[in-house]
C-alpha cells in the first residue's frame, strides 16, 4: 500500500513538473510574440513619416499660395506706359524713364549723359528683395513681382553701370510706384551688396 502511495506521489510530482514546464513554455510564446510586435513597430514609422512629409508639403503649398497672394504686380496701364523716377545722391543716375509703349528705358533723361536701351517688362513669381528706402536710406524688405530687363543700347552715352542688373516695380506704402534698381553708387559693406535702391516718381 505504501508502494502504491509512493508511486502515486512520485507520479503527481512528475506531472506537476511537466505542467510547470509546459506553462513556462506557454509564457515564452507571448514574450516572443511581443518581441515580434516590438520589432514590427519601427516598420510603421515610415508611414508616419510619410504622413509628416505630406503634412510638411501641404504646409509648403500653403506657404506658396501665401506668397502668391502677397505678389505685387504692376501693370503698365497704371502709369500710362510712361513714368520717370528721380534719384537722390551721388554716383547714381539723375533719372530713369520707363516707356512700355516703345519698350525703351532712358537713363539721365534730357541731360548730356542720356542713354536709351531696349526694355522688357514681365511679371514673375513673388520675390523678396532688400532696398535702401528712398527718403531714409534705411534697409527694408519688399516683395516684388514685376521685373524690368534692360537690353541693347540704342543711343546715347555709354555707361556699363546702366546695364548692371534687372529693375523691379512695386507699390509703396504711400500708394505710389517705386522702382528698385541696382545700387549704382556701391560703397557698401559685404553684407549689403544685395541691397537695391528705391527710386520714386
Amino acid at each position: 500500500m505504501k508502494k502504491i502511495f509512493m508511486i502515486c506521489l512520485a507520479a503527481s510530482f512528475l506531472l506537476a513538473g511537466c505542467h510547470s514546464d509546459s506553462s513556462d513554455n506557454s509564457t515564452d510564446t507571448p514574450i516572443s510574440d511581443s518581441t515580434i510586435e516590438e520589432s514590427s513597430t519601427p516598420y510603421e514609422d515610415p508611414s508616419s513619416s510619410t504622413q509628416t512629409s505630406s503634412l510638411s508639403s501641404s504646409n509648403h503649398s500653403s506657404t506658396s499660395s501665401t506668397e502668391q497672394q502677397t505678389a505685387d504686380t504692376v501693370s503698365s496701364s497704371e502709369f500710362g506706359g510712361y513714368a520717370t523716377f528721380y534719384f537722390n545722391g551721388m554716383n547714381v543716375p539723375d533719372s530713369i524713364n520707363i516707356n512700355t509703349n516703345t519698350d525703351q528705358i532712358t537713363f539721365n533723361v534730357d541731360t548730356s549723359n542720356e542713354a536709351i536701351y531696349t526694355l522688357s517688362m514681365q511679371n514673375i513669381p513673388a520675390k523678396t528683395i532688400r532696398i535702401f528706402s528712398a527718403h531714409t536710406n534705411e534697409i527694408r524688405t519688399v516683395i516684388v513681382s514685376t521685373k524690368l530687363s534692360i537690353g541693347d543700347q540704342l543711343s546715347g552715352t555709354f555707361n556699363s553701370n546702366n546695364q548692371s542688373g534687372d529693375l523691379y516695380l512695386f507699390h509703396n506704402k504711400q500708394g505710389g510706384l517705386s522702382l528698385a534698381t541696382p545700387n549704382y553708387a556701391g560703397n557698401v559693406s559685404e553684407n549689403e551688396t544685395d541691397v537695391m535702391l528705391e527710386v520714386l516718381q
